[in-house]
C-alpha cells in the first residue's frame, strides 16, 4: 500500500474538515458584523460592498478553494488504495472532482481579486454578470454547477469505491446523501426553488461533508 497515499489523504482529510469549520465560522461572523444582505439591483450590491465588512468572505471563499484542493487530493488517495475492481470508479470521481475543483476556483478567485479590486477602485462598468451574489450572474450559474453537479457526480462515484466496513458504509452513505442534496441542489437552482438550495446546500452539505471527512481520516 503506498504509504504517500495514505499520509496525504490523512492530512487532506483533516484540512478540509478544518477548512469547513472555519468557513462555518467565517459565515456566522458575516452575519455578526454585517447586516444580511439580500440580492435586489447591481446599484445596492456595490453600495453594501463599499460600506460593509468583506473580509471575512473572502477569507471564507479562501477556505473553501483550500477545500477544493483537499477534496482532489483526498479523491487520488482513494484511487491509489481502492481495490483493483473499484479504481475505475474512482477515476470517475478524480475526474469530476477536479471539474469541481476547476469550477468554484475560477469563481472564488474572480471575486477575491478581479471584483474585489474593481469595487475598490470605482471600475463596477460589465461587473454585474461577474458577482456571485447576483443569483442569475454567469459567474454563479458556473459556481453552482461546480457544486452541484460536478461534486455531486464526483461524491455518488467516490462513495461506490468504500466497502462493507462500519467506517466504510459510514463514508458511503455520507458521500451518496451528499450527491443526492446537491443535485437536488441543482433543481433548486434551476427552479429558483430558494428553500431547497438552502436545506440541501448549508445545512445538508455540511453535515453530510464533515461526516465523510472526519471518517475519512480515522
Amino acid at each position: 500500500m503506498n504509504k504517500n497515499a495514505l499520509n496525504f489523504g490523512y492530512w487532506s482529510a483533516v484540512t478540509a474538515a478544518l477548512a469547513f469549520v472555519a468557513y462555518t465560522i467565517c459565515f456566522i461572523a458575516i452575519l455578526l458584523v454585517n447586516p444580511v444582505f439580500i440580492w435586489t439591483n447591481f446599484e445596492t450590491y456595490i453600495k453594501a460592498a463599499q460600506t460593509t465588512n468583506q473580509a471575512f468572505k473572502h477569507i471564507a471563499m479562501l477556505f473553501m478553494i483550500l477545500y477544493g484542493a483537499c477534496f482532489v487530493i483526498q479523491l487520488c488517495s482513494i484511487e491509489e488504495i481502492a481495490e483493483s475492481s473499484k479504481k475505475y470508479f474512482a477515476r470517475i470521481a478524480e475526474l469530476f472532482g477536479i471539474g469541481f475543483f476547476a469550477l468554484i476556483g475560477i469563481n472564488y478567485f474572480i471575486q477575491i481579486s478581479a471584483v474585489r479590486m474593481q469595487i475598490n477602485s470605482g471600475q463596477t462598468n460589465g461587473l454585474e454578470q461577474f458577482i456571485q451574489a447576483n443569483p442569475i450572474s454567469g459567474i454563479a450559474a458556473v459556481n453552482m454547477l461546480g457544486w452541484t453537479i460536478f461534486f455531486g457526480l464526483s461524491c455518488i462515484f467516490a462513495a461506490w469505491v468504500f466497502g462493507n466496513t462500519r467506517i466504510e458504509r459510514i463514508i458511503k452513505c455520507a458521500l451518496l446523501a451528499n450527491g443526492i442534496m446537491m443535485f437536488s441542489s441543482a433543481v433548486g437552482y434551476l427552479f429558483d426553488i430558494a428553500v431547497l438550495i438552502f436545506l440541501c446546500m448549508n445545512i445538508g452539505m455540511g453535515a453530510a461533508v464533515l461526516t465523510a471527512e472526519i471518517y475519512l481520516y480515522k
